[in-house]
């Protein structure tokens, strides 16, 4: 294989360890996704290096994206007047001790 060839190769595959950096896992929870079905992989045939398609992992990050919710501190007082589904009564505590 001539060096343009492995350049090319190099960018349109990650392996497991970079997989692993990306989503800062361990390669074992890499090869566990892969093993589950979770992500698609590449391996010749009688080789033990496995290479993940770059379209696949960042699909598989797409599929696995969390959105977080940010809930603004307010004092007790004031969140005891709202009122909805956003405030919980378990997330206010009635007495504060230290």
């Amino acid at each position: 294989m001539d060096k343009e060839s492995l350049y090319e190769l190099k960018h349109e595959y990650f392996t497991q360890q970079e997989v692993a950096d990306i989503f800062r896992v361990s390669p074992n929870t890499v090869k566990n996704w892969r093993d589950h079905g979770l992500l698609d992989y590449f391996q010749v045939l009688g080789s033990t290096r496995v290479l993940y398609p770059i379209e696949a992992v960042n699909q598989f990050k797409e599929n696995h994206k969390k959105k977080a919710t940010v809930i603004p501190f307010m004092k007790p007082e004031v969140a005891k007047k709202m009122e909805g589904p956003e405030l919980s009564s378990s997330r206010i505590k009635k007495d504060w001790r230290i």
